[in-house]
């Protein structure tokens, strides 16, 4: 079953498995390679066409996941398939130049748990130049929201702040494999 690989590949995430719906977005530059003539093939190696195709990718999810919350779906996106991507393209059979990024799981939700906590505006939105000054104290009111928020909706369980959860995240697992798969399939060799 592709779900219950998918799920194992991502951490075991349960939403893989549970929702009815599960979408896979892929960086798709195998298209264009097949369609469109340039006269220097090796174009799509480069750096930027992989951003692009990345960009657009990552667009066309976020606006399915708001079409999907309009017809009041629930939905979350699950970047852990980049655990085995090698894996996951062979799964479902991709060409050269298709890179799965992550999952789009879908269906309505059992419950409204309500909007989690951002960031504070302040902190990722700056006007006119890169001011970071007042970043550390609007985080640590933040990571005090997280606490509540995290202990509220898991009945006590977890408590993390954003920062620890954070912390976790980024050293868990560093995918180091990704370089050499994309490699591989056609990508960043220019």
């Amino acid at each position: 079953n592709k779900k219950e690989k998918l799920s194992k590949i991502s951490g075991g995430q349960n939403w893989v498995v549970e929702a009815p719906l599960v979408l896979l977005f892929c960086a798709d530059l195998n298209r264009s390679k097949k369609y469109i003539h340039v006269s220097d093939t090796e174009v799509f190696g480069n750096a930027e066409l992989y951003t692009v195709a990345t960009l657009d990718t990552a667009l066309a999810a976020q606006k399915a996941l708001i079409a999907a919350q309009s017809l009041g779906l629930g939905g979350v996106v699950i970047g852990g398939i980049r655990n085995d991507m090698e894996e996951v393209h062979n799964i479902f059979k991709l060409p050269d130049l298709v890179a799965p990024l992550f999952l789009l799981c879908l269906g309505y939700p059992d419950d409204n748990p309500g909007l989690k906590p951002r960031l504070p505006k302040e902190v990722v939105h700056k006007i006119d130049y890169y001011d970071d000054t007042k970043d550390r104290e609007l985080i640590d009111e933040y990571n005090e929201t997280m606490k509540k928020y995290y202990n509220e909706r898991t009945h006590g369980k977890s408590s993390e702040t954003w920062a620890e959860k954070s912390s976790k995240a980024f050293s868990r697992s560093k995918r180091d494999q990704i370089d050499d798969f994309l490699k591989a399939i056609g990508f960043l060799n220019k």
